[in-house]
């Protein structure tokens, strides 16, 4: 089957999802394609061509948000929400138009949202969770006359219903398709400093009460092997040598054996590989830790801090101490590896004196390259334990609400009190601040395109 991968995505990440799927689909045997929305100069023309000149059988449409908050200076708190879900509708409603080919969503903006999306679109299958497996499946069955509504992660609508099938985990990760970034025009995303992308497991054994991944992707970890990831570096590399790979694992140096082992195997391999991970936990971030991540490769990684005092810590269910924290800034400091922090205010629970003993933790320190701030916590799904909080302060009054963007300010933090904590933050040397939600009672305006 000729199958067309569409990655909507039109923010500056790797196309690792769209990626992953397009090099299942062809591992299955499919001729397969991509288009990429985060290059094109005019999506509607452009998709029309393509169209024209593929004729697919099958597209799928990776989406990888559905609202969000960007930094615009120009903005009220320097903040922009923004809505992708017209231009999503934009695509769909002209592939509506200009083919026949059966359409199928997908992606992490899908996950969540499954049934609202199909709603929206008017549209009537997609696939939830990991699709490396499911979706050739469904192209299988769609082929053959199967029965698709019993792909893995499927949801559909039939008969006017809409219906969901259990998700299942893919055990072993290194059968898994290489990723097919040779579809995709990876000059273009070199030239906007954006690397290739890979993870090296699944699964998040922590219960953060903001994010869903353990629900996600399951407590216990399903490792893939060091040889195997090196082995997607290195076909990645056949395409386009880029200067530096990405890491995209929620938490990179968990568990830290695994991390330590892809490093040993980056050194054995001697391919002079330059990396970065967006997402370290404060955990086993030792002198000898950060020695081997340097002489492996890498070149910046990101702190995920997000509280360094010892109450949110446990309230919002991070699984390490402060001393953790300590030890891992210390030890970044001295491996002179580039690295940035992020923190996170406004869990429930959060006062003006818990956020004053993460600030003075922090000021403890040198500088790092960069702090990035998130005030206010995003309500993505039911499978956040925060939500439970946000219902009953009357800050979710409807679960609907969370494929339109919701957001949760601890109510313990008064107006003013934070109106002038971010402006502070804001005058700071080397900050960013991401202000999601800035107070409990603070009703934002309509996010834009």
């Amino acid at each position: 089957m000729k199958v067309l991968i569409i990655s909507s995505n039109t923010l500056p990440f790797s196309p690792s999802g769209p990626a992953y799927v397009a090099g299942a689909a062809l591992k299955a045997g499919h001729r397969v394609e991509v288009f990429d929305c985060l290059f094109s100069k005019d999506v509607p023309r452009e998709l029309d061509e393509h169209l024209t000149r593929f004729n697919p059988d099958v597209i799928g449409i990776s989406i990888r948000l559905v609202t969000g908050d960007i930094i615009d200076e120009s903005a009220e708190f320097k903040t922009k929400r923004f809505d992708v879900r017209p231009d999503i509708k934009g695509l769909v409603d002209r592939i509506k138009q200009s083919s026949a080919a059966q359409i199928v969503l997908g992606g992490p903006g899908f996950n969540y949202y499954g049934r609202d999306w199909l709603e929206y679109l008017d549209l009537d299958y997609g696939i939830r969770g990991e699709a490396e497996f499911a979706f050739p499946l469904y192209l299988e069955r769609l082929a053959e006359g199967g029965d698709i509504y019993a792909v893995p992660g499927c949801i559909y609508r039939k008969d006017g219903r809409f219906h969901k099938v259990p998700r299942e985990l893919i055990e072993d990760l290194d059968t898994t398709a290489l990723p097919a970034y040779q579809l995709f025009d990876l000059d273009q995303y070199f030239e906007h400093n954006i690397s290739a992308a890979i993870f090296t497991k699944r699964g998040c054994a922590f219960g953060c009460t903001f994010c869903p991944y353990r629900s996600l992707e399951g407590a216990r970890y399903r490792l893939k092997s060091p040889t195997r990831v090196v082995d997607e570096i290195k076909h990645i590399q056949k395409a386009k040598k880029p200067k530096r790979f990405s890491f995209c694992d929620n938490s990179f140096n968990v568990p830290k054996k695994h991390a330590e082992a892809i490093c040993q195997e980056l050194i054995d391999r001697k391919l002079g590989v330059r990396w970065i991970t967006g997402a370290l936990k404060p955990l086993g971030v030792t002198d000898d830790f950060c020695r081997l991540l340097k002489e492996a490769g890498c070149e910046h990684v990101n702190l995920a801090v997000e509280t360094a005092s010892k109450t949110m810590l446990k309230k919002m269910g991070r699984g390490y101490k402060p001393e953790r924290i300590r030890q891992a800034l210390s030890s970044l400091i001295k491996s002179d590896i580039p690295f940035g922090i992020s923190l996170m205010f406004g869990a429930p629970g959060e006062t003006p004196e818990t956020i004053a003993e993460t600030l003075d933790f922090i000021d403890s320190f040198q500088m790092p390259l960069e702090t990035w701030v998130t005030i206010g916590i995003c309500l993505w799904t039911h499978h956040q334990k925060v939500l439970n909080d946000a219902r009953a302060e009357g800050q979710l009054k409807d679960d609907r609400e969370l494929f339109d963007g919701a957001y949760y300010m601890s109510p313990e933090l008064p107006r003013d009190y934070m109106l002038e904590l971010i402006e502070s933050l804001g005058a700071r040397e080397n900050y960013t601040v991401q202000v999601n939600k800035p107070y409990a009672g603070f009703t934002p305006s309509a996010p834009t395109l």
